[in-house]
């Protein structure tokens, strides 16, 4: 019997905390054990981290002195788990019971098969509503190339059991301290052999207080994530076309973070706004125009005008000023 490791990076998840372990601990699946690791809460976490931990000898946990990311604290999780198969929870989500099952099942049943996603099921909690996040793909089966393209479009999701492998050759990127774990996602899911499904779910909580609802000027994470990716793939030799889409997301996150530094210029004192400016000039430079498709380049608000940097924002505080305007009419 297999076992399987569980990581739960946590920051002032105090409020959903115990319905997240609770589901973990109600796996209908035995062998399993669950590393949670405090990132420096506030709240009470970390406290109620150590009293499920009196109760099940299957918990670990640890705390950091300091705020560390997600990527870093999951990695210091996936230092001390013996798993052989490995799976992250976000501290504000749940497992049904039998998720942990129907992944390993999968995994025990098919050797060449390294990844297996579970079913997404997103949970409101303004109404407590559910809707289910659909694959858009045509087989249950995906080779390791095809699953990162899809990936890389959210064609497919990001939540998923994998062997311990490929945590040890591709542990979390740190790059930035969101949006970089896609990255580790993306990379498991090209060097898995094959990617399959099961009916396990895995429920994604939507909330006000999410992080990724509120990433304020924290999307400039996403050049890093997406620039990281691409040094990491170029570095493997990748073929060109994966490398190309991952050049038109790059340069997405750069018109992105553009449009960002307009809409909360106000808010930001003169040090952050001098500091976000700063990391769109300079993925802006490092992007390879090659790389990108022609109507790309061509299409308002994304024309790189690669020498002059000035005038690419320019273009995006009026690209952005009128999205805003059309969507208010």
């Amino acid at each position: 019997m297999k076992k399987v490791s569980i990581l739960v990076a946590i920051y002032n998840g105090e409020a959903w905390l115990s319905r997240c372990l609770n589901s973990l601990f109600a796996q209908t699946y035995t062998n399993i054990e669950i590393i949670c690791v405090d990132d420096a809460s506030t709240d009470n976490s970390l406290q109620l981290i150590k009293e499920f931990a009196q109760n099940h000898d299957n918990l670990k946990y640890l705390s950091n002195s300091i705020n560390c990311g997600q990527a870093v604290s999951r990695n210091r999780a996936l230092a001390v788990s013996t798993g052989d198969y490995v799976l992250m929870v976000d501290c504000d989500d749940w497992l049904s019971k039998d998720a942990v099952e129907q992944a390993v099942g999968v995994l025990d049943s098919y050797p060449d098969t390294a990844s297996v996603l579970f079913r997404l099921m997103y949970h409101y909690s303004a109404d407590g509503s559910e809707r289910e996040f659909v694959n858009k793909c045509d087989s249950n089966v995906l080779s390791g190339v095809e699953a990162m393209r899809l990936a890389l479009s959210w064609d497919i999701h990001g939540v998923y059991m994998t062997r311990r492998s490929l945590y040890e050759k591709y542990p979390f990127d740190t790059s930035g301290r969101l949006y970089s774990d896609d990255n580790t996602t993306r990379r498991h899911y090209l060097h898995s052999g094959f990617v399959r499904f099961c009916d396990g779910i895995y429920y994604y909580y939507q909330h006000p207080n999410s992080m990724t609802h509120n990433p304020g000027i924290l999307v400039a994470d996403w050049m890093e994530a997406m620039y990281s990716l691409k040094t990491m793939l170029v570095e493997e030799g990748l073929e060109d076309e994966l490398i190309n889409n991952i050049e038109f997301r790059l340069w997405e996150s750069v018109v992105s973070a553009a449009g960002c530094y307009w809409r909360n210029k106000k808010c930001l004192n003169n040090k952050e706004r001098e500091a976000l400016l700063q990391r769109i000039r300079n993925f802006h430079s490092k992007i390879e125009l090659s790389r990108l498709p022609l109507p790309l380049r061509c299409k308002f608000g994304y024309i790189p005008f690669k020498r002059f940097f000035p005038l690419f924002m320019l273009q995006a505080r009026i690209y952005f000023a009128l999205r805003m305007l059309l969507k208010g009419i």
